[in-house]
């Protein structure tokens, strides 16, 4: 075959070159976050204002601030920069959907990333005491912003319109977390006893989102770990989100009323494992880092739920492009 170079190539090269520039654009983000430089910009200001207030080189700067303004997150007008609405919204902190804590945890997750080939011929990443404490302050928060970002909105919302939620008197937000799904329930149904159960160290921190919210007198905290401990009974719903009870179905199916339903939050996976995007990611990094976990198929949920007595009644589809989300009910 001849090599003919001045031909185009049949199909285009932009979509390999924008994954090959993802992480030049990651790091410009994480960077500005880390330099405080949205929180400067909510007010217009020249790069030699923002040079001079977090102490860098003023040529830098100003190149730097334009790599911003290219990928839409600041104005610039007249030499003089501010945040766009994106930004203003999400990286500015005090904003109650400010994201910098979360950009941390993705950072610390880069390392593993990098460290694909090797695990490739290893059989994964190191395991043991290095993963154990993972679940930690950063990861907690940070799952927080993820969540009231958008995605703790869209199910809450679609939950409230369950007939299950509007008759239901006690709910369990069980492996809760941060506690904003229980913050969201309680505001939607100010009549609603919920319950938060989550490991010790976890639920310190939705002590703290409660108080923020001025709910530590309206939602009960259960410390304590699902797999070993009792997590109460007389639930109207259990909800569970992005959390594997996989080995604890019998223990939610008991703790329910009768009638009572299971609520699963989850992301899935499309049958030959290929799709979604975000999904086959996340599965992969499940197996790199050689988890007993992996993310499963709608088919692989409904088996697991009606083995364990559950009968499936809806399954509701609240995706995003970045958020691959069912809501499973199962009735008991």
């Amino acid at each position: 075959m001849d090599k003919i170079i001045y031909k185009m190539p049949e199909v285009d090269f932009g979509l390999i070159d924008e994954i090959a520039k993802g992480n030049e654009k990651a790091n410009i983000l994480f960077t500005a976050v880390d330099y405080g430089i949205f929180d400067l910009l909510s007010k217009p200001k020249t790069a030699d204002q923002v040079s001079e207030e977090i102490k860098t080189d003023p040529y830098l700067t100003e190149k730097f601030l334009n790599v911003l303004v290219a990928l839409n997150f600041i104005h610039k007008i007249e030499n003089r920069y501010s945040n766009t609405k994106l930004a203003e919204t999400f990286l500015v902190r005090g904003s109650p959907f400010y994201q910098g804590t979360s950009f941390r945890m993705r950072r610390r997750g880069l390392t593993d990333w990098q460290r694909i080939s090797n695990a490739l011929k290893n059989g994964g990443i190191k395991t043991g005491a290095e993963n154990k404490s993972i679940i930690d302050r950063a990861f907690i928060i940070g799952h927080a912003e993820i969540a009231i970002a958008g995605a703790m909105q869209r199910a809450v919302d679609v939950v409230s319109t369950l007939p299950e939620f509007k008759r239901a008197k006690k709910l369990l937000d069980l492996g809760g977390g941060h506690g904003l799904y229980s913050i969201a329930f309680q505001q939607l149904k100010p009549d609603l006893e919920v319950v938060l159960f989550d490991l010790p160290h976890v639920t310190e921190i939705a002590r703290e989102y409660l108080e923020q919210y001025e709910m530590s007198n309206k939602i009960k905290i259960i410390a304590g770990d699902f797999t070993e401990d009792d997590i109460g009974n007389g639930y109207d719903i259990v909800f569970v989100s992005d959390v594997t009870i996989s080995g604890i179905l019998k223990k939610v199916y008991d703790a329910l009323n009768k009638g009572g339903v299971l609520i699963y939050r989850r992301w899935t996976i499309n049958d030959d494992r290929t799709s979604p995007l975000t999904s086959v990611l996340f599965d992969f990094m499940l197996a790199l880092m050689r988890s007993e976990h992996r993310v499963y198929t709608l088919v692989e949920y409904t088996h697991l739920l009606e083995a364990a007595g559950f009968a499936i009644t809806q399954i509701l589809d609240i995706s995003s492009p970045q958020d691959p989300t069912k809501i499973i009910v199962a009735k008991k």
